[in-house]
This record gives C-alpha cells, structure tokens and sequence, in this order.
C-alpha cells in the first residue's frame, strides 16, 4: 500500500442497501439483515452486528512498565493476558470511556492521555471500532469492578510485553492491535525485541509466570 492509498474510506459504495430487518435484539447486541444490490443488479441478503464501539488503554508506569489485566473469559473458558479495556455507553464519547475502564479494572488513574488511533474490529460483519489510548503519569487508587470479572493485575516491562506479543504468547486481539500501533511509541524507533535462544528463554519463562501468579 502507499502512501497516497487511504486507510478508510466511505466512497464509492459498490453496494446499495435497500432494505433492513432487525433479526434479534439483546440489549446492546443487535442482529440485523440488510437486503442490498450492486451496480449491476445483483441482489443478496447480508448480516449486519450492531455493536458499541470500545477503547483499549495502554497504561505505562515508570521505568518502562505497562499494566496488564489477567483476565478469565468465559466464552473461551480461560484466562488470558490483556489490555484495560471496555464498551463506550449510551452518551458517553471514547475518550471519556478509557478513563473510566482505566479506572475501574486497574485503579489507576492517568494524567497524560494520547489517541494512538482507532481499528475495525470485525468489518465483515460490523462496523465496531475499538479506539486505542495510551496513558502516562499514573495514580494507584482503587478498583472498581463488575461482580462478573475475573480479573488480576499483571506489571510488565515494555520488552518483555512486546516479546510475549511477537512470540504469539498474546492472543488477545484487541491488545494485539493496541501494542503493535503504539510500538514506537512505547519502545521508540531503535528498541529490539530479536528472537534469540536467550530472548526465547525469557518469554517462555514470563509466560509461565504470568499463569502462576
């Protein structure tokens, strides 16, 4: 791709949407139908979710450290290594939305706050954006969690994070997402994270730390 070839955009629409079902409706999940016709007269049916957009928080502490979230999801019946995220609600804006999950699943609170940008999530089937943060200048306070999450808070260096990320030892998509746009940001233009025999041994043991604690 180059550098004159946009990331996103909305025009032309190869496609016309000419009518719309709602299938299910579940709370702030929603099913829908749309019946659509190309330029050349082809008609078909296609599956549209309905879903909030969501933000991602890069949390960094001094000397170099990200907060992580060791987060037990029931859907893939296990646990698995993260970024503080969470929905945007009804009237509430993205930026205003990473604040309060920063808050409310680490207890931190940031007071240098920076949009790295924002990804589709699954745009084959929705129009879901997941907006990502990064934030600095931490406080510690307090948590405050729904009763359904399962969640332990994991500290750890920016290395080693983007070692576990690029060894496949993070499979979180959205904190996949998040760390590679924010790389330089984090690790700066020269950082190295190499694949060497030593550098393997880490990760695998960081990894074996982080499902012991």
């Amino acid at each position: 791709m180059t550098s004159k070839t946009p990331a996103f955009r909305r025009t032309p629409k190869p496609w016309k949407t000419v009518g719309t079902k709602r299938l299910i409706s579940l709370g702030e999940v929603k099913l829908h139908q749309d019946r659509i016709v190309s330029k050349s007269g082809f008609r078909t049916n296609h599956l549209r979710l309905s879903l909030h957009d969501f933000t991602v928080v890069i949390p960094m502490l001094d000397h170099d450290r990200l907060v992580f979230i060791w987060n037990y999801r029931h859907p893939i019946q296990g646990w698995e290594l993260e970024l503080p995220a969470g929905l945007v609600d009804n009237g509430e804006d993205p930026d205003s939305c990473a604040r309060r999950e920063l808050e409310e699943e680490t207890g931190y609170s940031a007071k240098s706050w920076r949009k790295v940008g924002w990804v589709h999530t699954l745009p084959g089937i929705t129009s879901q954006r997941a907006h990502v943060y990064l934030a600095k200048r931490l406080k510690k306070g307090r948590v405050h969690r729904e009763p359904y999450e399962n969640m332990e808070l994991r500290i750890i260096t920016a290395k080693d994070a983007y070692r576990l990320l690029w060894s496949g030892k993070i499979v979180h998509s959205p904190t996949v997402s998040a760390l590679g746009m924010a790389e330089k940001l984090i690790l700066g233009n020269g950082a190295s994270t190499g694949t060497s025999k030593k550098r393997k041994n880490r990760v695998l043991g960081i990894a074996r730390g982080l499902r012991r604690s």
